[in-house]
């Protein structure tokens, strides 16, 4: 390959010992070739899912689904376990949503968390507890928000003043007490792509640490609200739990900061973990990130003297990503020259 060719390729991607190897920390686990060199998931041959149901396709494997969504589970309750407290593991599901993936991760004991109207439905589609939800999202409708408190759903991250003001109006109007979780950007950058960072200043989620404090403050004057707790998230496609750390110093700061007026419940460190997209990705395990994520709080609240409060987590792309797979067919395939040296194939699917 000449240095100007080279050019065109990412340094990670090398040309494998065996072209047909399938890297294991990609695939799903079920995946694998077969004599005639086709690929079959879960057993099931990908030519037959095409005759089927026509491409492209996206395929989950349900059964590593299930297993991912139990080892989340167990993951976080192990480390709160050691720590007397109790976690709660919401599937996020912006990862990838559908009433079977709904089905699957609530029978395995996940809460589950969206972010739209549309989110909101499907889980109720696929037999999810209201009480079991949690409402993201940066700009909720009214109609949201009214759609929200009518269902019952458990819980409301509030992300700016105008939506306190309206769960608030809504909630009272229809003689309930909506529980609400207030977002904080905590300023930890964490170690990702910079748009895949979202706990910097400036950006569009939540409160800065002083403007969550007035939030919660308000929250409390309002008799239709009930404040349970704080929620950061620092990114995606994180691959280990260095930024929660500091994130949870700070978080914890500010918790203890707010006692004063009343028990907190609840700490929400959302999510992000990643799972690897090409062979030289490397996420240390999630038994690992929930230790490393709960031990830090706890050390956090000790140096404090406050009590520790239940963690809550929100892993999405963890639990379906490797799980997945997109079948395509090969449209077109042509050959562009660059230059007088250069020559890039398009594969078109």
């Amino acid at each position: 390959m000449s240095a100007s060719h080279s050019a065109l390729v990412p340094e990670w991607l090398t040309a494998p010992a065996e072209a047909n190897e399938l890297v294991a920390s990609v695939w799903p686990s079920s995946a694998h070739r077969v004599d005639d060199g086709s690929v079959e998931i879960a057993g099931v041959s990908v030519f037959d899912l095409r005759d089927r149901f026509g491409t492209p396709l996206y395929v989950l494997d349900e059964d590593e689904v299930r297993a991912h969504a139990r080892r989340a589970r167990d993951a976080f309750g192990a480390a709160a376990e050691r720590h007397g407290i109790r976690s709660h593991v919401y599937y996020a599901g912006k990862a990838f949503l559908s009433t079977e993936v709904v089905r699957w991760v609530t029978e395995e004991g996940l809460a589950v968390d969206v972010c739209t109207r549309g989110e909101l439905e499907v889980a109720l589609a696929g037999g999810a507890d209201p009480a079991r939800l949690g409402f993201h999202g940066n700009n909720k409708s009214v109609a949201e928000l009214e759609r929200a408190v009518e269902v019952g759903i458990g819980s409301v991250v509030v992300d700016s003043p105008i939506e306190i003001e309206r769960l608030a109006a809504i909630a009272d109007r229809r003689g309930a007490v909506q529980s609400v979780l207030v977002r904080v950007r905590t300023g930890v950058h964490a170690e990702t792509h910079a748009f895949l960072a979202t706990a910097h200043e400036d950006q569009k989620f939540g409160f800065s640490l002083a403007g969550a404090a007035d939030a919660v403050a308000r929250i409390r004057e309002l008799p239709s609200l009930r404040f349970v707790g704080l929620h950061a998230h620092i990114g995606s496609q994180i691959f280990d739990s260095a930024g929660f750390r500091e994130s949870a110093a700070r978080l914890v700061d500010l918790h203890a900061d707010l006692l004063a007026g009343g028990e907190i419940p609840l700490l929400n460190v959302g999510g992000g973990f990643g799972i690897s997209y090409t062979s030289v990705d490397d996420p240390r395990p999630i038994e690992e990130i929930a230790d490393g994520i709960v031990d830090a709080i706890a050390d956090e609240c000790e140096v404090r003297g406050i009590p520790m409060p239940d963690v809550a987590c929100e892993p999405g792309r963890v639990i379906v990503g490797q799980a997945g797979v997109t079948l395509y067919e090969v449209g077109t395939v042509k050959k562009v020259t660059i230059g007088e040296e250069r020559e890039r194939t398009y594969v078109s699917v």
